[in-house]
């Protein structure tokens, strides 16, 4: 009978285990140092370029936080590089009241924006819109919004506009004294709000309750000028101011109260620092 013989079990070659540890080991940590080492880099990129200040100049018609909030978007545009990358070749347009934002990286941590607005001389109302125009009479935008010291106009007759294009107004050269009275109201800190041009040419100021007559055009700065100071002196009364004969050689101009007889006159405007109405 033969005898059996006993399986011997194989030596264990230790040099070989350590080898397949060491190589698992290695397939596991190299890419883990590495997942590490990008994500080290990453982080420090959005962090040392992450946008911190933002300064906004230019802008009138909106807020600081609406211009940041359109130029920086997303999430990504709150990295300086990317911004850089973005806007270096490309100024932001087709905004209302706006012509071009230029948007520049002053430093990693910093953005400058500079809008560059529209120049609005004045705007029609019409059904519900307000058509803006600047000083050459050319609708740069059409909105439902109504923007503040920006006068509505009337008294001009037209039977249609179009965007972009001049208003066909006969008589061009209103649109020139709509941008001086402008620049004048700007000039004193004061607000109209509206501008009537009668068939004649007249021009009427509306300031809340007061009406003030200023003629066709003449001897402007000094009606403004003194403006200034009877305005105050009139607050509370409804009426017209008569300036459209107002010289520095004429400075009394008459106030015609609403619903009365009587008239007011403001004596010496312009040498008088106070104003006296005298009945």
């Amino acid at each position: 009978m033969a005898k059996k013989r006993k399986l011997k079990k194989p030596d264990m070659d230790f040099s070989k285990v350590g080898l397949v540890f060491k190589y698992n080991v290695t397939k596991f940590i190299v890419p883990l140092v590495l997942v590490l080492i990008v994500g080290i880099l990453i982080f420090a990129f959005i962090e040392g370029f992450k946008v911190k200040t933002v300064t906004v100049e230019g802008s009138s018609h909106y807020t600081t936080d609406e211009i940041t909030n359109y130029v920086l978007d997303s999430k990504l545009c709150m990295n300086t590089v990317f911004l850089n990358f973005k806007y270096k070749r490309k100024p932001i347009k087709d905004i209302p009241f706006v012509e071009r934002i230029d948007v520049k990286i002053v430093d990693r941590n910093s953005v400058k924006i500079t809008v560059f607005e529209k120049y609005v001389a004045g705007c029609i109302a019409n059904l519900g819109n307000y058509m803006y125009f600047d000083n050459d009479g050319t609708i740069v935008e059409v909105s439902k919004i109504k923007t503040e010291n920006v006068p509505v106009v009337t008294g001009l007759s037209f039977d249609h506009f179009n965007l972009y294009e001049p208003l066909p107004i006969e008589n061009k050269e209103v649109f020139n004294s709509i941008l001086n009275i402008t620049k004048l109201l700007n000039k004193n800190s004061l607000y109209a709000n509206t501008i009537y041009f009668d068939e004649s040419g007249t021009i009427t100021l509306f300031f809340e309750d007061v009406r003030v007559n200023i003629g066709t055009g003449s001897d402007m700065d000094e009606k403004f000028n003194a403006l200034t100071l009877i305005l105050p002196e009139l607050k509370g009364q409804k009426g017209v101011l008569h300036m459209e004969n107002y010289t520095e050689a004429n400075s009394n101009v008459v106030f015609n109260i609403d619903d009365e007889e009587e008239s007011l006159l403001v004596d010496e405007v312009k040498d008088t620092p106070g104003i006296t109405l005298v009945e």
